[in-house]
């Protein structure tokens, strides 16, 4: 009896099969990573108003939002070896905005393990200031989510970690989203004017002193009836993605910096002061008269001091009233400045 013959596939056929599912997967994963982006940038949104929560939690017990960090300005002195204050007046003890609002995003267990009435950047506050919370970070965001070590200076571009008396490193845990200081940048006020950032600072050649007009900044008191622009039109924290610079919410250390770390121009970004490790501002700073620039979230620029998100052309802000909007680059740049300032006295148009 003759065994009947099994047909196979050829390998003609087989390569057609091979390229037809080629071609579909093709076509799927696009869809695939725009439905994972769009959950990651809900969850970035949804950090934001968790935020936004605690900050005015905060101001309802305390009476007023948290600065961007706590310093002693009038301190000199040393502390496990690094010295204070710097041409900053930045000192003790350092604990920035993120610290202090862990108690109202339900971090109890976290921020009991810091001794607040040490340096942030004591031994002893180590190991908690290394934390990983997925409350300050945003899936989307590359660069870094597993902290970073402190840097000082080397030269104007670049840092060296900073070394404590024991032999360790100044470790700190990330923070993808920083607080809003305004128009003017406090880590570029001349020395005189560090130790009370409410005292506005002149300017040689222009005829308005610079004013820190944000509603964060180094011991800023900052109160509902400070915004007078109004809640909904003051911005109060952004994005700030760590493949532009690390940024964190433990603390801020005395002569500190924040070097580049993308270059989108002919002209890198330079290193800014230890506050910019929390903050940043909108511009046009005067301090960089008569080249003042406003860099919009997402700016091409890519300043160590602006907000970045990687959610495409603009990133996710919080405003004083808890609400998230998407903010473009495309903004108008006036308009980005008036949402900046909390008592300017803009009027923002619903089209601007």
């Amino acid at each position: 009896m003759r065994r009947p013959r099994t047909r196979g596939f050829t390998l003609i056929e087989l390569l057609v099969v091979i390229a037809i599912i080629s071609v579909l997967v093709g076509l799927l994963l696009p869809a695939v990573q725009k439905v994972r982006e769009a959950a990651s940038r809900l969850k970035c949104q949804n950090n934001l108003k968790q935020l936004g929560l605690a900050l005015n939690n905060y101001e309802g017990a305390v009476g007023r939002f948290p600065p961007a960090y706590q310093t002693n300005t009038a301190a000199n002195g040393s502390a496990y070896g690094v010295g204070y204050g710097d041409q900053y007046r930045n000192g003790p003890a350092g604990w920035a905005w993120g610290m202090l609002l862990l108690p109202y995003l339900e971090q109890d267990n976290l921020f009991r393990q810091f001794n607040a009435a040490e340096p942030c950047w004591a031994p002893v506050n180590a190991a908690a200031a290394k934390a990983k919370v997925a409350m300050f970070l945003c899936p989307s965001a590359t660069g870094g989510s597993d902290g970073f070590e402190v840097l000082k200076a080397v030269d104007h571009r670049t840092g060296t970690p900073i070394v404590l008396s024991t032999g360790a490193k100044v470790v700190f845990g990330h923070s993808h989203y920083v607080t809003n200081a305004g128009i003017h940048q406090p880590w570029g006020r001349t020395t005189p004017y560090c130790y009370d950032f409410d005292v506005p600072e002149p300017i040689p050649g222009l005829s308005q002193p610079a004013r820190i007009d944000g509603p964060f900044y180094a011991n800023s008191k900052t109160t509902v009836a400070r915004v007078s622009d109004g809640l909904s039109n003051t911005v109060f924290l952004g994005e700030h993605s760590s493949i532009l610079s690390h940024k964190t919410w433990v603390g801020v250390v005395p002569g500190a910096v924040t070097p580049p770390r993308l270059d989108l121009r002919a002209w890198p970004s330079e290193n800014n002061g230890a506050g910019c490790l929390v903050g940043v501002h909108s511009g046009p700073d005067t301090h960089d008269h008569p080249q003042v620039i406003i860099h919009a979230p997402n700016d091409p620029f890519g300043h160590t001091d602006q907000m970045w998100g990687e959610h495409g052309t603009g990133c996710n802000v919080m405003f004083g009233d808890g609400s998230v909007r998407f903010i473009t680059t495309f903004i108008r740049p006036n308009t980005w400045v008036a949402l900046s300032t909390r008592d300017g006295g803009e009027v923002v148009h619903a089209d601007d």
